[in-house]
Parts: C-alpha cells; sequence; structure tokens
C-alpha cells in the first residue's frame, strides 16, 4: 500500500512538472510573439514616416498668382488681333484671375476691346467698340504708325531689360513726344519692374523696380 502511494505521488510530480513547463513555454512563446509584433509596427511607421517627407510634397498653394508667361501673352495677343480682323494690338493686361483684356485698333482708329482666356487661346464673348471721339482715334493711328516694333517685339526689347521676367501689362502711348511701349514686368524675385520702350528703335528709355 505505501509502495503505490508512493508512486502516485511521484506520477503527479511528474505530471505537474510536464505541466509547469509547457505553461513556461507557451509564455514564451506569447513574449517572442508580442516582441516581433512590436518590431513590425516600429518598422512601418518609420518607412510610412520617412516615405513622403514634409520638404518633398511640392507646395502648390502659389500656383494661382503665378505671373503670366511670355508665351501666353503673346498668344492671347494673337487671338484678340484675329478676333477683329485688320487691327493692331495696342495694350493687353493680365487681370486678376489671370484672363486677359486687350484693346485693337483698326485702321481708322476705332479701339475695339477683347477678353481672353488666361491661356490665351480663346475669346470670352464679343469684341466691344470703345465709344471715342475722332481726336481719341486720330492719336491711335498716330501712334500705331509711329511704332515700327510691335507688341511681339517690345515684349522681347522689354525682356532684355528684365530677364526671365513676367510682363503683367503693355500698352502703346506717348511719352513727352515719343511713342512708347510701357510695360509692367514681375522678375524673378517676385520685384516689379516699370519699362518703357522705344517704339521706334527698341531703345529701354527707362527701368525702374520697387515692391
Amino acid at each position: 500500500m505505501a509502495i503505490r502511494n508512493g508512486s502516485a505521488s511521484r506520477t503527479r510530480t511528474t505530471a505537474f512538472a510536464l505541466a509547469g513547463a509547457a505553461l513556461v513555454a507557451l509564455a514564451g512563446c506569447g513574449n517572442d510573439d508580442d516582441s516581433s509584433h512590436d518590431t513590425t509596427t516600429n518598422t512601418t511607421t518609420s518607412v510610412a514616416g520617412s516615405s513622403v517627407p514634409n520638404s518633398s510634397v511640392p507646395n502648390s498653394s502659389g500656383s494661382g498668382s503665378a505671373a503670366p508667361s511670355t508665351q501666353a501673352l503673346e498668344r492671347a495677343g494673337a487671338t484678340a488681333v484675329a478676333a477683329v480682323p485688320g487691327s493692331v494690338l495696342i495694350s493687353i493686361e493680365s487681370e486678376h484671375d489671370q484672363t486677359w483684356e486687350a484693346q485693337v485698333v483698326t485702321s481708322d482708329g476705332v479701339e475695339h476691346h477683347v477678353d481672353v482666356s488666361a491661356d490665351g487661346a480663346t475669346v470670352i464673348g464679343a469684341p466691344r467698340i470703345d465709344n471715342e471721339d475722332e481726336s481719341d482715334r486720330a492719336k491711335h493711328r498716330d501712334r500705331v504708325q509711329a511704332a515700327t516694333l510691335d507688341y511681339t517685339a517690345a515684349a522681347a526689347a522689354v525682356l532684355t531689360a528684365v530677364q526671365g521676367g513676367s510682363i503683367t501689362e503693355l500698352n502703346l502711348d506717348n511719352d513727352n513726344g515719343t511713342t512708347v511701349w510701357e510695360a509692367d514686368v514681375i522678375d524673378g524675385a517676385g520685384t516689379k519692374h516699370e519699362v518703357t520702350i522705344d517704339a521706334a528703335t527698341g531703345q529701354v528709355l527707362a527701368n525702374t523696380s520697387g515692391r
């Protein structure tokens, strides 16, 4: 009887030992899984955080306020002239919404206003005739006749004075008896320049700047 009790005791002891070992093993596996999970999470967070750093995301907030290109100005001018057959462009300006307002005159000196899309390709609405008297029409005829540089040649001359600039306004005018092209230009640093070009020779007569 004593022998059987001792044998049973040993059997129970062995069973408890095996159960304990199993629990330890399971606990160890659980710790390894947690550790592996934490490492994976940290690695993923690190990659996600560095894959699109803030410095690499382009800042497009200023795209709407970008100065117009010379190509857009020239295209808008050509579109305006085509809208009024036989006309010559005497003024073009970039509006706040980046569309263009152009003035062209026909051979009789009549001024027409033409609105053009921002890309310079499309006329917006119909051209409008400016109600001017004969003296105003005579001024237009005289200026157009005196100007050997058209608006495209004038733009090129202006941009020799302000390298890399963007013209926002260009007008054929008279300055103390000289027919001139007057331009507002924004340079690469955002500084505004007012440039005056002799409309007959292309000579730069003035180039003032200020913010």
